[in-house]
């Protein structure tokens, strides 16, 4: 007790047995914590975290066997890796996500798949290339919290694959929490202008983000797929602010894709318009144009023919977005 006869965790008898539970499970020692957690159960049933806890350790139990069998390498990460996507709607569904029994077994099934990814890489198992355990390791490693080796293993793949959406998403999201906000903001700008759709929005908690989708909500806009409205709302903020030049394959490639997305889109009706993402594929295509032609490679002509297919595209969007360009313009 303390001087005002409160309970302190040193008067807590179970104390030292739900923390060693929650090792076990940390070191996937699971059937162990299975056997203690029914004895603490024995004694306090209603002790905070027991339930969380055997519910982990007897959906991880149920799946050694499996994990033993499949060997090292590749498969082993794999299946891990997907067993957890199950686990995590499962604890989602018992409302235990924010439990230690949760964080205790995210650390050991991720260091475990990060291990496994390893061996699989450095043996160039059952791949042609790395990329795939490459862009695997580097989210292992994001979710662990291990920035720095999320970063220095997606660098290392940047030097082979430099357009990938996910590799690209998972670097900005590292260099975020690394406190190298330019980075984070370039690498996530060049995910989203890639392919949103590979985007995994349970992994984001870099602000800028963050502060985007707030802006589409409070906007009133009705989107299908907020990851498709990112880009285009990083662009009206301004919280897209740093970039990099383009080279002219990047500029061509970019005229073919609005080239091939307006023949799609001209052909639709309204109904077809508002089941697909064109209509923010498109926007946003233009405006990494516009970019270009208004700061790398100036060209006032192709800047307002942009900006009038903009206007066509979604006045209430750009209306107001061009009147206060122009007067920012003016000063």
């Amino acid at each position: 007790m303390d001087n005002n006869g409160q309970l302190t965790f040193s008067d807590d008898p179970l104390l030292h047995d739900s923390t060693e539970i929650y090792q076990l499970i940390s070191e996937g020692n699971f059937q162990e914590a299975i056997k203690k957690t029914d004895q603490l159960m024995n004694i306090n049933p209603d002790y905070p975290g027991v339930v969380e806890a055997y519910r982990t350790a007897k959906f991880w139990a149920n799946r050694e066997k499996e994990i033993k069998k499949t060997g090292e390498g590749k498969k082993t990460a794999d299946f891990l890796m997907e067993e957890w996507n199950a686990f995590d709607d499962y604890a989602t569904y018992k409302e235990m996500k924010a439990s230690s029994a949760y964080k205790s077994a995210m650390r050991y099934i991720f260091f475990k798949a990060a291990e496994q990814y390893k061996l699989a890489f450095q043996h160039n198992e059952e791949t042609n290339d790395k990329f795939d355990l490459l862009i695997n390791l580097g989210e292992c490693f994001l979710r662990l919290k291990e920035h720095k080796l999320a970063i220095e293993t997606l660098e290392y793949a940047m030097t082979s694959y430099k357009s990938n959406a996910k590799l690209l998403f998972i670097l900005g999201e590292s260099y975020y929490h690394a406190d190298d906000i330019p980075k984070c903001l370039l690498y996530m700008r060049e995910a989203f202008q890639i392919d949103p759709s590979q985007i995994d929005m349970s992994l984001i908690e870099a602000k800028p983000i963050t502060e985007i989708v707030n802006a589409i909500q409070d906007s009133g806009k009705n989107v299908r797929d907020v990851r498709e409205w990112i880009p285009v709302f990083g662009f009206l903020t301004d919280i897209f602010y740093v970039r990099r030049n383009l080279n002219k394959h990047q500029v061509e490639s970019l005229k073919r894709e609005v080239f091939n997305l307006e023949n799609s889109f001209t052909r639709m009706n309204s109904d077809d318009i508002e089941a697909t993402n064109i209509l923010p594929r498109i926007i946003n295509k233009y405006l990494w144009l516009l970019d270009y032609y208004e700061h790398q490679n100036i060209n006032i002509e192709n800047s307002d023919q942009i900006n009038k297919r903009l206007l066509s595209l979604d006045k209430d969007l750009f209306q107001e977005f061009f009147n206060r360009s122009s007067s920012y313009k003016k000063y």
